[in-house]
């Protein structure tokens, strides 16, 4: 399907507007090409592929933007910067997930209709928002074998080694003083203190860092969705259409029964109104903490609002219907447990996590997510009707299966 659908999109908008994400090498990746059109405000982007091809484009766009605003400049965040609205992005699904695509308004899955020029008019005449993204800092209490590092999904790429250290010292001492900080709230009494800090301290070299778009959770849902990709791994023949992948992420759903209850076994904290952490009481039957992926769980928030909305779900059959159906019911949405800019996480033993979409087991350790910056996305206009006459712009766009 991509090699017709670049051949599609390149009769609607030329061959010099498309890029296929297979070609890349060193001076062809996106970032090279998006930064030629970084100054025009009436250039879009149209994105194909999957929840991981979205975050791969917005990675790309922080380094244009760090390329033009300066990687040591506060500014360096486009949302801070006259950039703003620059090179927003629409979104073709072609993944699995497409919980981004989903959420703006895309779609979940790839149509046929999809390849006519009428999706090159949805963009140009789509609702210019904002998404806020997420940097996630993971800090083991414990070393990290080979195996397991294959699973932590790319976009938390592994930190700092030791030989590396000395050519970043300043970077260091702040990671020591993160690190002394987040341990000193999250252990539990000294005894655990001291535990706690020098099995951080010692894998210091084994922090994970980076940034998501869309998703983050922990507990059952993200035990299921391991089981999902582990089948798919080794059985890539059985998952042939959206509706059986669906079947058998429904039965895999039974594993949500034997996952632990989290409230002896996560400590949170989070920021209140006053920027002081705080901690959070974890609901006596919770099973999962999530964030966003997709579906509205909750009446609460906004993509663009520089908060994350905490949900605690307890109700396992509530939760697995309305995932496997693709949306939430309005009699189904979860209670929002609190609303912050900054979470911390200790986790007491090892528990599934995922974010956007990528799972991965997760050994006992710290979890620190926060505020990253503010993107321009496009939301798809499901009312009216553009004729397709207005000279709204150059549409760039980025290809993948």
């Amino acid at each position: 399907m991509g090699h017709s659908l670049y051949k599609d999109l390149c009769c609607h908008l030329g061959p010099n507007n498309v890029f296929d994400l297979h070609s890349c090498r060193p001076g062809q990746m996106p970032e090279d090409t998006l930064i030629k059109y970084a100054h025009d405000p009436m250039v879009k982007i149209l994105a194909c592929g999957g929840d991981g091809t979205m975050g791969w484009i917005f990675s790309s766009l922080d380094s244009v933007w760090a390329s033009i605003l300066g990687k040591s400049s506060s500014s360096t965040r486009v949302h801070a910067s006259p950039f703003k609205n620059h090179l927003p992005l629409a979104i073709m699904p072609l993944g699995t997930g497409n919980d981004l695509s989903r959420q703006f308004g895309w779609g979940g899955t790839f149509e046929e209709s999809m390849r006519k020029k009428q999706m090159i008019i949805e963009v140009q005449s789509a609702k210019l928002t904002s998404l806020d993204r997420w940097r996630c800092i993971i800090m083991p209490a414990e070393a990290i074998g080979d195996e397991e590092k294959k699973m932590i999904p790319k976009i938390l790429a592994e930190s700092l080694h030791h030989d590396e250290v000395a050519k970043c010292e300043n970077e260091e001492v702040k990671r020591k003083k993160t690190l002394e900080a987040l341990q000193s709230l999250l252990a539990e009494n000294e005894s655990s203190k001291s535990k706690l800090t020098n099995s951080l301290l010692g894998s210091l070299a084994k922090v994970f860092d980076g940034v998501f778009c869309n998703y983050f959770s922990l507990g059952f849902d993200a035990t299921v969705a391991y089981l999902f990709h582990h089948e798919r791994e080794n059985h890539p023949e059985k998952f042939t259409s959206p509706l059986k992948n669906k079947l058998i992420y429904v039965q895999k759903s039974p594993a949500a029964l034997r996952s632990p209850k989290l409230r002896k076994r996560v400590v949170m904290y989070v920021n209140n109104d006053k920027g002081e952490l705080v901690k959070l009481k974890i609901p006596k039957s919770c099973r999962a903490i999530s964030y966003a992926g997709g579906h509205r769980l909750s009446n609460d928030g906004f993509s663009d609002d520089g908060l994350i909305e905490v949900i605690f779900v307890s109700n396992l059959v509530r939760a697995v219907t309305s995932l496997s159906m693709g949306s939430v019911l309005p009699f189904f949405l979860f209670k929002v447990g609190a609303q912050t800019n900054k979470v911390c996480i200790r986790t007491k033993c090892p528990l599934h996590f995922q974010v956007d979409g990528e799972p991965w087991l997760q050994e006992a350790g710290v979890i620190q997510i926060k505020f990253h910056s503010r993107n321009a996305i496009l939301a798809k206009e499901n009312n009216g009707v553009n004729c397709g006459c207005m000279g709204i712009g150059n549409v760039n766009v980025e290809c993948s299966q």
